[in-house]
């Protein structure tokens, strides 16, 4: 819907109204948007003074736009140039009535970065302004692996059918000038020329752990490639070892092998290509010293069929015409080389000055990376390992499943900070761990101490938030963590996780990031590096009436550790 409107500007303030508006503040910039509004022009009459303003926007709640206290700040820094209500600051104003249209042409669509955000829990299209990064809309959908067939498999027919969908629907308001794509780690699809040879392996098959005391044969040693032995398929030197070994007909006849996040490329430009964060993500394919493939690779003749590495977030090429003309995408769309998840998180931090910086991913999976930290400390046995980051550097790192082990204990009603302090008080513990597939303790069955304990639904909660907090100290404590710790993804939003991990690390500084994702923000920023992504944070307060428990609470929870 189209607003026009007239207001009236104080004699000899004309100057000083376009000065005003060239430094529109960014927080006020931010709240028009987020109430929808866009194509906003200003027009000044000289003769009377008059302004003519006209925006577009659907269904405007013009109470909420007015009300807020930046919209109330704004009308006052400018109530000495206007003419205003006598009630208030808000500009005196006249509603404008069309009377006449002619060859009205459709309103010129907003330039966006398409994000294609494939996790292991969820997909999701998240669409940014080509201009600020800002986030503009998000599609989402649940992931679901396919338990029929060879074995259970990603459901890749299902997600292309979604994506087209979405992107056929969001290219009606947007213009997507471009994609980035950012996946999980551990996934490879294996391909016959252009169509699959056989279906893309879900990395949690237990399947795969047949073929453990052979591969530990072939596996290179950890200080080649920093990829610790794990469990299941996520290894993916493991699973092409399985694939081989157990489908060799199947396996004859790959002519590529195609990491999941250029395996969307493909998909959407037809090219193929590899890269180095996908490549380096405990794979035992990739000597992250020497920066190529590992002995293993070259050994079972699997280097040979990974097409060349491309930088990663380099422009793969534009859209496939027919799938531009299929979905109404405009043909100049440029899909870029896409980049893993958790490494995503890190892109908007690998510039800044710090010498240090601890980034936490929270997801399915809560990954612990220190950018520019060393490689001394990691402990294989420990799930600690070296991710390589989207400049190709060995960055050590640690991990456990805290969404998934989140999901495990706590329930549908949300804690509140009594029921933290009752948890605390009360010494109630969850031992590690709650999931099989990652992490320090990925061995151990999860139990509650003390035993036979029965929680109200709310302290169940108030125990899944203790638990993930104190495992994710747990974590920073076997790496050189820097004393700059930032926080992205689900975690980041959760205050009493924040609450409790200030109070374990008082000496450090915690910070949670207030973007929506940091994986969508850190694929857009490397296909579009002139955005300008803030990265808004807000430190984490430690809370001194919770100091004293969380810290009795913690030598304990230390001392009941497995060995």
């Amino acid at each position: 819907m189209k607003y026009a409107s007239v207001m009236y500007l104080n004699e000899g303030c004309a100057s000083e109204y376009k000065k005003r508006h060239d430094e529109l503040w960014s927080e006020l910039a931010d709240h028009l948007r987020l109430h929808g509004i866009k194509n906003y022009f200003i027009y000044l009459d000289e003769r009377n003074n008059r302004l003519y303003a006209t925006f577009d926007a659907e269904d405007l709640d013009r109470s909420a736009l007015s009300d807020d206290p930046v919209m109330q700040r704004w009308w006052e820094h400018m109530a000495d140039i206007m003419e205003t209500k006598e009630a208030s600051f808000e500009p005196l104003s006249t509603q404008l009535t069309e009377v006449f249209r002619f060859n009205v042409e459709e309103t010129v669509k907003i330039h966006v970065v398409a994000v294609l955000d494939i996790g292991k829990t969820n997909i999701k299209i998240c669409l940014m302004d080509a201009q600020t990064g800002q986030l503009l809309k998000v599609a989402k959908r649940v992931n679901q692996v396919i338990n029929t067939g060879l074995y259970p498999h990603i459901d890749h027919d299902g997600i292309w059918a979604w994506i087209q969908t979405e992107l056929s629907r969001l290219a009606l308001v947007y213009y997507i000038s471009s994609i980035a794509i950012t996946t999980h780690g551990a996934t490879v699809a294996c391909m016959s020329g252009d169509d699959l040879a056989m279906p893309i392996l879900d990395y949690e098959f237990t399947g795969v752990d047949d073929c453990t005391e052979s591969y530990k044969a072939a596996r290179p040693e950890f200080n080649e490639t920093f990829s610790p032995l794990l469990p299941q398929g996520l290894n993916l030197g493991k699973q092409l070892f399985w694939l081989q070994k157990t489908y060799p007909h199947e396996f004859f006849q790959v002519s590529s092998l195609l990491l999941y996040p250029q395996y969307w490329g493909f998909k959407l430009s037809g090219n193929k290509v590899a890269e180095v964060t996908s490549l380096g993500c405990h794979t035992d394919l990739w000597n992250p010293t020497t920066c190529h493939y590992s002995t293993m690779s070259n050994e079972q003749g699997w280097t040979n069929l990974f097409p060349p590495v491309l930088e990663t977030g380099a422009k793969l090429g534009e859209i496939r015409p027919e799938l531009a003309q299929l979905l109404g995408l405009p043909k100049e769309c440029v899909i870029f080389n896409g980049i893993h998840d958790s490494n995503a998180s890190l892109v908007p931090y690998l510039g800044q000055p710090k010498e240090t910086l601890t980034v936490i991913s929270s997801g399915t999976w809560t990954v612990i990376a220190t950018v520019n930290g060393k490689l001394e400390s990691l402990d294989e046995n420990k799930d600690m390992l070296a991710n390589v980051d989207a400049l190709g550097r060995a960055t050590p790192t640690i991990r456990f499943m805290g969404g998934r082990e989140w999901e495990a204990l706590r329930s549908d009603t949300p804690a509140t900070m009594d029921d933290i302090v009752f948890i605390l008080d009360k010494q109630i513990m969850a031992m590690p761990s709650y999931a099989k597939g990652g992490g320090p303790f990925a061995q151990n069955v999860g139990r509650i101490l003390p035993e036979a304990t029965i929680l109200t639904s709310a302290q169940q909660s108030a125990l899944a938030d203790v638990y993930v907090a104190l495992m994710t100290d747990y974590c920073l404590s076997l790496t050189r963590a820097s004393d700059t710790v930032i926080i992205e993804g689900a975690f980041s939003k959760n205050a009493h996780f924040l609450s409790i991990l200030a109070s374990l690390r008082k000496e450090s500084e915690i910070y949670a990031s207030r973007d929506v994702t940091g994986t969508s923000a850190g694929a857009a920023l490397l296909s579009n590096k002139s955005l300008k992504l803030k990265g808004r944070l807000s430190r984490a307060v430690c809370k001194p009436d919770l100091t004293v428990l969380v810290k009795a609470y913690q030598q304990c929870w230390n001392a009941q550790l497995p060995s």
